[in-house]
């Protein structure tokens, strides 16, 4: 029995479609067609209303910037590269005008406004009257070579821009609006969408087998920290932050460090978890700068807000930050040159590379400084922890958070420093030591430790949560110990209140290591150049400890090929060497 087959009805288009349709393509060859003319005319120096010199154009996938003279300006692209919609004059103009205003609080003195491009006959001209055409964004001109994408390609990024930059933008972060347009901004859906929606268009357009299994990593980690992530929106750690926080927008200028070209065309990308924002600049740093500056800028923004608790969801932002850089280098290689598309490709596998080795960290371990006020174990503990990536609790600066002293180097008086007082300092270490090891990150407390019930509790945490605890024992002769603290009392940025009278105390008061303490027990004698703390090699013994087994990458994340490209070629890792 043959069954009556019914035809699908032809879907027709309506005319109103068709024209619909017709009019948008037509709007955007206009704006682009315009958008040339006014690239032709900024490209000549009769344009600017100051002497140009030679112009100096810089083009990127969404913007175009001209170096004339002690100025620069930037036009935006009438382009929709997927993130964003430019392709409408308004949009463009508004962007231009969000860039002045957003920008300034962390650029002091670099934008300077919104210029219009206007048409008087022929001929294209800043400020002045006519038919308006285009805006530009005009700012100071600096030099590139203070960029911290410049320095770390030199390597002359240094730790004091590092601490700088932490500085600058801890403040920020501290004091940064809060309310929020929209209350879904910085919640677990959004960004659920957001990191979707990166990893689809980069399995779209490379072939790198690791991307697979990083996107199941991001799926797993959203799910498992969706209530994490929208907790702390709710408790406020959602704010207005810059939200481009990579090497090409920081640098050294007037004396300080500024950040500027942040996000400014969508506030879903701007409005985000703080933790968000400064895991791009922690990622970026490893991924071009080596991990120590990384490490050092991560350890200083910590310590700075005592936002301990971001260490949960900084693995996924990481991942997160690693996977939009690295699609940023792929939509770049479309337009460049042969030798410019290789250069992205070797971005974009080095970003890769970060995001896979997010995924698979070593187990954490849990170290306890031990020694007397002078023995060297804050300054040796911090140079550890920028070695290696562990995060360092000091008992001097959490102290103070307890006490709300408003500044790190403020005395505190001798009520904080009663028995009750000392074994409340310790009891919020060891909560904060708990929630840094369960975030999957190796601790390192610099305390004294010169108590046996402090050393008891902590030792009972890493049986609980099942990582190896060692202490780390810094020792000295007594009168270096002395010396130590009487130069250390005159440092005012120092956040110890030791004096002599506290190392005579302790001196004759610690109760020594147990035998059993002392099985776990690793000695350094700090009586060396302080030099000697940065080496690998004085720390060896802790090293092997806290490095494990863990796969390599896998051959295919070195190797990728753009999947919209015919060229062919290697996408290594970055032969620079890391600092």
């Amino acid at each position: 029995m043959t069954l009556p087959f019914r035809r699908r009805p032809r879907k027709r288009r309506t005319r109103s479609t068709n024209v619909s349709t017709r009019h948008g393509a037509n709007r955007i060859r206009a704006a682009q067609r315009e958008v040339r003319g006014v690239d032709s005319a900024m490209q000549r120096a009769r344009i600017y209303r100051h002497p140009a010199g030679s112009i100096v154009r810089i083009e990127t996938h969404i913007s175009i910037v001209y170096l004339a003279g002690r100025f620069a300006y930037k036009i935006i692209k009438p382009v929709a590269p997927g993130f964003a919609d430019f392709t409408a004059a308004d949009t463009r103009r508004h962007c231009c005008e969000a860039q002045v205003r957003l920008n300034r609080p962390l650029a002091r003195g670099l934008y300077l406004g919104v210029l219009p491009i206007r048409r008087r006959g022929r001929s294209l001209m800043l400020e002045s009257k006519g038919h308006t055409v285009e805006y530009a964004v005009k700012m100071r001109r600096f030099d590139e070579s203070g960029l911290f994408s410049s320095l770390a390609r030199r390597g002359a990024l240094s730790p004091r821009d590092i601490d700088r930059a932490t500085q600058r933008l801890a403040a920020w972060h501290v004091h940064a609006p809060r309310d929020a347009p929209l209350a879904r901004y910085g919640g677990a859906a959004l960004l659920r969408a957001q990191v979707d929606a990166v990893n689809a268009s980069l399995q779209a357009r490379c072939n790198a087998p690791a991307l697979r299994d990083i996107g199941a990593w991001c799926a797993q980690q959203l799910a498992q920290l969706a209530d994490a992530i929208d907790r702390r929106r709710v408790d406020g750690f959602v704010r207005a932050c810059h939200g481009d926080l990579h090497l090409d927008n920081v640098m050294r200028w007037r004396g300080e460090v500024s950040m500027f070209d942040c996000i400014d065309f969508d506030d879903a990308l701007r409005w985000i978890d703080m933790a968000n924002d400064i895991a791009f600049l922690v990622m970026d740093l490893r991924a071009r700068a080596g991990t120590r500056l990384s490490n050092r800028l991560l350890n200083g923004w910590l310590e700075a807000t005592g936002d301990y608790a971001a260490l949960e969801l900084m693995p996924l932002y990481v991942v997160y930050r690693a996977l939009v850089r690295a699609l940023v280098a792929f939509l770049y290689s479309k337009s460049a040159s042969h030798t410019k598309a290789a250069a992205a490709a070797r971005d974009a596998a080095r970003y890769l590379e970060i995001a896979a080795g997010e995924t698979r960290k070593p187990p954490p371990v849990l170290l306890l400084c031990h020694g007397f006020s002078g023995s060297g174990k804050s300054v040796a503990s911090r140079a550890l922890a920028e070695l290696s990536g562990a995060i360092c609790l000091s008992s001097d600066v959490e102290r103070k958070r307890l006490a709300s002293t408003p500044a790190a180097h403020a005395r505190l008086d001798g009520a904080h420093y009663t028995r009750e007082a000392r074994h409340a300092v310790y009891g919020h270490l060891l909560r904060l030591a708990s929630s840094v090891v369960q975030a999957g990150y190796s601790v390192i407390v610099d305390a004294t430790f010169l108590e046996h019930a402090h050393r008891r509790d902590f030792f009972t945490l890493a049986e609980r949560l099942r990582v190896e605890a060692r202490v780390l024992d810094f020792h000295a002769a007594p009168h270096i110990l002395a010396e130590r603290v009487v130069t250390r009392q005159r440092d005012r940025r120092d956040a110890s209140d030791a004096d002599t009278s506290t190392l005579s105390l302790q001196l004759n008061t610690a109760e020594p290591l147990t035998s059993d303490e002392m099985a776990r027990t690793l000695a350094f004698d700090t009586i060396v150049p302080v030099e000697a703390f940065d080496g690998p090699d004085f720390w060896k013994r802790v090293l092997d400890l806290m490095s494990s087994p863990v796969a390599e990458p896998a051959p295919d994340i070195c190797r990728i090929r753009c999947k919209s490209e015919n060229s062919r070629y290697a996408a290594e890792q970055d032969s620079r060497p890391t600092r």
